[in-house]
């Protein structure tokens, strides 16, 4: 990586562009950011995806941008392997296998294991839909990497992301004096968890907020740093901060009082992990109390707007590992349970989304509760895809670490480094957060992590530029985002 970005003249300028109306010479740059602001708060509004149709109308939008790319965005070397590693493993799991060579490969399902040819998977028409929901993943992602990588793509990303949160936030906040039993005040909740906004169960929305307000700091702290600036730019980065702060305070308020525990600890765990991204600190000297001032406004107004949710919370925190709906169980005993079903399947598990239908083998359901989920998507990854999903994540965290590496974001200048500081809390959170829930299996929440990780694609091609060059402004060809 090359320090030159650093000095790159005008690299500030794109920021502007974030109000700016399209030229109708624009209008591919216009369809393909109008199509992905509607995946994202489309999705936000209709019961956080959840639905078939709403699944449906959001695989022909991904499908429609994904062939309207001129050209695929760059994916980082190790990225790709993963991609591939866990294609492969998906075809593995679903092509017909002899009974002999099944029983080498998962000898812990003997008993449950059909005769003749078969796939490995279990569940085989669970893989398949887990499958099609990857390639939606992976569609909104390409189209992120390719919007992140153009010269006004990056505030876009992230002013869609922020608007998504605030969005989610508002629902939240205006449907709690909702009947407990209806989501956004129309449906019936047949999730059994504890619905807040458009989602069935607080964590899940919490999480919703881990994805977004990132977004709405890395506009604050970018837009701060341009108040210094003159005449219309100053200008403009005025509203920029005040809308900034606006949806920073209703989405931390927002995720008070929804009673999340583990959102609030786990998005404080992961600002204390990536912490040194955000600052250089021999440049802070002396423009600390400002940043100070702000910080405490703006944490007295978010305590202030949860007070009476507080109390409910601190009872929260002393349950965090207990599950609700389940019984006399906590998540100690799911995952338990959830290590024994890979033992009988090390190498490629029991077969991607087939999870709810194999542990029952090792963690029978106990009293009126129904086990869908391990409470830990990573042990349940580990389960389903045994050692060879393991090798995939393994590989994608260490291309992230190489892209999101200290000594490396640190030289940026701010407006990258920001946006990297974001991704990565972003990322950090919501691996935390996955220790103990289950987030990422609703839609919105894997199209809100979709979207980090195509900025993060698209980041790292701009910062690898040995010359500090930028991307063409909205109207030239290469602007396609």
């Amino acid at each position: 990586m090359s320090g030159n970005l650093a000095h790159a003249p005008g690299a500030a300028d794109w920021w502007g562009v974030l109000v700016k109306v399209p030229r109708l010479g624009s209008w591919p740059v216009s369809r393909h950011r109008l199509a992905f602001g509607t995946i994202l708060l489309g999705n936000a509004a209709a019961f956080a995806g959840v639905d078939p149709p709403t699944r449906l109308a959001t695989a022909a939008l991904v499908l429609l941008l994904v062939l309207d790319l001129k050209r695929l965005p760059d994916v980082p070397r190790l990225h790709r392997l993963a991609g591939f590693t866990v294609a492969s493993l998906l075809v593995i799991q679903l092509l017909p296998a002899p009974e002999t060579l099944r029983r080498l490969i998962q000898p812990g399902f003997d008993e449950v294991m059909a005769a003749g040819w078969a796939p490995l998977s279990l569940a085989p028409w669970a893989t398949l839909h887990v499958a099609a929901s990857a390639v939606i993943v992976v569609g909104i992602a390409l189209t992120a990497a390719r919007i992140a990588v153009t010269r006004s793509g990056l505030p876009v990303l992230l002013a869609l992301l922020a608007a998504t949160g605030v969005l989610v936030a508002v629902l939240g906040l205006a449907g709690e004096a909702g009947a407990p039993e209806k989501v956004l005040l129309i449906r019936d909740n047949t999730g059994g968890g504890g619905p807040y906004g458009p989602f069935v169960n607080e964590n899940h929305f919490a999480q919703a907020m881990e994805l977004t307000l990132p977004a709405a700091l890395v506009l604050l702290l970018v837009n701060l740093r341009q108040l210094r600036s003159s005449g219309g730019r100053r200008q403009l980065a005025a509203v920029m901060v005040l809308s900034s702060a606006v949806v920073t305070t209703v989405t931390v308020a927002a995720m008070l009082r929804s009673g999340s525990r583990g959102g609030v600890l786990f998005l404080l765990v992961a600002l204390v992990l990536t912490f040194g991204l955000w600052l250089r600190p021999r440049r802070f000297r002396g423009r600390r109390w400002p940043a100070v001032v702000i910080g405490c406004l703006l944490v007295s107004v978010i305590v202030g707007l949860s007070w009476s949710r507080l109390p409910e919370l601190e009872e929260g925190f002393r349950n965090l590992f207990a599950v609700e709906g389940v019984d006399g169980n906590t998540r100690w005993d799911l995952w338990a349970g959830t290590m024994r079903s890979w033992q009988r399947s090390p190498i490629v598990g029991s077969g991607l989304g087939s999870y709810r239908y194999v542990i029952g083998m090792d963690k029978p359901a106990t009293g009126r509760a129904v086990l869908e989920q391990a409470h830990n998507d990573w042990l349940e990854w580990v389960s389903t895809t045994g050692l060879v999903g393991v090798a995939a994540v393994l590989l994608f965290c260490a291309g992230a670490v190489m892209i999101l590496a200290p000594r490396r974001v640190r030289r940026l200048r701010f407006e990258f480094r920001y946006a990297l500081a974001g991704i990565a809390l972003a990322l950090t959170a919501t691996a935390i957060h996955e220790i103990i829930g289950f987030g990422l299996q609703t839609p919105l929440d894997r199209y809100l992590l979709a979207t980090w990780i195509g900025m993060l694609w698209g980041l790292a091609g701009r910062v690898r530029n040995p010359r500090g060059e930028e991307r063409p402004a909205d109207g030239d060809e290469g602007d396609r985002g």
